[in-house]
């Protein structure tokens, strides 16, 4: 899959027509945390009940996350000939790499680089683009 938008701007002040989108890096972090304190069985909040006096509360934290950034190619031509990207963008070119959580319910049933194009044309600036026939990146 790729992306194309009807221009896009760049950092260095270049407009460029019709540009092909490819997510170019693309990392999925699994992370999950467990905390279980023991605590008296009359202190509010929900616990297994160990006996009469204690229960075990337990946390669960964590989730399923991927960042990813995006090449922008001259055209589609470049593309598949192997020309560079004119410029790889990040999240408001302020930050690292779009940011993404793969266990929100949208992405459901998702592989993680289609969950990132699908959350990709959410972003500001890339509202308008639409999928790239006969590329599949």
């Amino acid at each position: 899959m790729a992306l194309t938008l009807p221009s896009i701007s760049l950092s260095s002040g270049i407009d460029i027509a019709n540009p092909l989108l490819v997510i170019s890096e693309l990392n999925v972090t699994n992370n999950a945390s467990i905390n279980e304190r023991l605590e008296v069985a009359m202190a509010p909040g929900e616990g297994e009940q160990v006996n009469d006096g204690y229960k075990l509360v337990t946390n669960n934290h964590g989730g399923k996350g991927c960042t990813y950034m995006v090449s922008v190619f001259a055209t589609q031509a470049a593309f598949e000939v192997g020309k560079p990207p004119v410029e790889v963008l990040r999240d408001d070119r302020s930050v690292k790499v779009f940011s993404v959580q793969l266990a929100d319910a949208a992405y459901d049933g998702m592989t993680p680089r289609q969950a990132a194009y699908v959350h990709l044309v959410t972003q500001e600036g890339f509202e308008q683009s639409v999928e790239v026939d006969g590329v599949s990146v």
